[in-house]
């Protein structure tokens, strides 16, 4: 498996399990988490959203044509998930150069509405 899928699947795990969050932050691995302001106030139970995001699993060659886990969709709340990982530089002003590198890369993941993407 790629090291982006693994670190993907880290920081997924780390919205609900705080020593992942740790040991995340202890590799210098960063990552900001982005709310859609529609999907805030559609969205009521905001744990269960980020429990769901952590577990999902449902990766194959029609959704992860990369393998690199980096894009979600599901239902929750009778609602249309996305959840989109991009990479930036550490200073979040251009595309990351080398995505698997931890010291050149901000994860970025936004969670919206699937008709606000």
């Amino acid at each position: 498996m790629k090291s982006i899928a693994i670190y993907n699947d880290r920081v997924r795990r780390s919205l609900i399990d705080p020593e992942e969050k740790n040991k995340l932050e202890e590799e210098g691995c960063l990552y900001v988490v982005m709310m859609t302001s529609n999907l805030s106030h559609t969205i009521q139970d905001k744990i269960g959203l980020a429990t769901a995001i952590s577990q999902f699993n449902t990766f194959n060659e029609n959704n992860d044509p990369y393998e690199e886990h980096d894009f979600l969709k599901f239902e929750f709340e009778g609602e249309s998930i996305i959840v989109k990982f991009d990479y930036y530089d550490r200073e979040l002003e251009y595309g990351s150069e080398n995505p698997e590198d931890l010291s050149k890369t901000c994860r970025v993941i936004t969670v919206m509405l699937a008709i606000d993407y």
